[in-house]
Formats: C-alpha cells, sequence, structure tokens
C-alpha cells in the first residue's frame, strides 16, 4: 500500500468513525432532552450540531423540510421518557455525501395525562423498531444529515395520545 492509499485509507476510517458519532449523539441528544429539556433543549444550537439548514424528514408522524427543533419538539412531547437504541450504521461514503443506514429500538414511556386519560398503569410504553435511512454531508463543521427518513417495522404497546393542536403543528410543518 502506498502513502496515497494509507491516507484515503484513514480519511475514510475518519469519515466513518465521524458519522457514526453523529447518529449516537443524535439519539443521545433526543433521550438527554426528555430527561431534562431546561437542560438539553431542542433549540437552533442543537439542529446545528446533526442538520443542514435545509434537512428534510420522513417519519412515521408527518414530513417536513427544515424545522428541525421545531419538529422534534412536536413529536417528543407525546412522551414522558424515552430510550433509543441504535445499531451500528452502514455507511457508503462518497466524497462530501454519505448514505447512512441504521436499526433502531425506540422505547417511549408515555406521559402521565396519557396514562391517567387510559386509566393505564403507570410506566405504560409504546416501542417500535425499524431502520433510519440518512443522507449526510460534509460541512465546514463536520458532518451533518441532510435527509433522516424512518421506516417503522414493528410496534408494541399503544401509541401516544396526540393532542389536536399538536396535530395541527405538524401539520403546518408538512405544509410549510
Amino acid at each position: 500500500m502506498n502513502d496515497k492509499e494509507l491516507a484515503d485509507r484513514v480519511s475514510a476510517l475518519a469519515d466513518r468513525a465521524e458519522l457514526t458519532e453523529l447518529v449516537a449523539r443524535f439519539f443521545g441528544s433526543i433521550d438527554d432532552r426528555q430527561r431534562d429539556p431546561e437542560a438539553h433543549p431542542f433549540d437552533a444550537a442543537w439542529a446545528r450540531a446533526f442538520f443542514t439548514d435545509d434537512v428534510e424528514f420522513r417519519y412515521p408522524v408527518g414530513a417536513y423540510k427544515g424545522h428541525a427543533s421545531e419538529g422534534m419538539d412536536l413529536a417528543m412531547d407525546n412522551f414522558g421518557r424515552t430510550q433509543h437504541l441504535a445499531g451500528i450504521p452502514e455507511i457508503v461514503l462518497d466524497g462530501d455525501r454519505a448514505a447512512v443506514r441504521w436499526s433502531a429500538v425506540h422505547t417511549h414511556v408515555h406521559l402521565a395525562s396519557t396514562q391517567e386519560a387510559r386509566a393505564d398503569r403507570l410506566g405504560e410504553t409504546f416501542v417500535s423498531g425499524g431502520h433510519y435511512d440518512a443522507e449526510a454531508v460534509r460541512t465546514p463543521e463536520g458532518w451533518r444529515f441532510r435527509a433522516v427518513a424512518l421506516d417503522v417495522t414493528w410496534t408494541t404497546g399503544k401509541p401516544p395520545l396526540v393532542p389536536p393542536e399538536r396535530r395541527a403543528a405538524m401539520a403546518r410543518l408538512a405544509d410549510s
């Protein structure tokens, strides 16, 4: 292996490590926010750490472009606590772009208000599994997601109760 081949290989390994870390930090940030929203808000700084400004989302709760922090707030405010587990991502590098795919299990503890409204036992959960397909791009700040799509392949438990105003807000994001 010559010096250029070695340098290219090291560069590819560094990119894969950074992209793997991006996935891990993203999932960790969701659970951190659920545990302590004041210390870990879904704000503009949070969005810049993970996404491009024009990021496109396709989630079961809706599809929208941009609005990363607002969309995440609307989706995650349906739950009291969460734990997101990500599998090791498959990464296909193409210069300053990468296709990133990972499997995931999402455990969501319902809000106390949801449990009370349904007369469920305390700690009732909604669990889903599936995979994410994402496009990442290299930016001056490092790798960021430009597109993120979640395909849920299974669920167990009752889905959240989503208030009409939250449904309307999600619909507005999809239309903007």
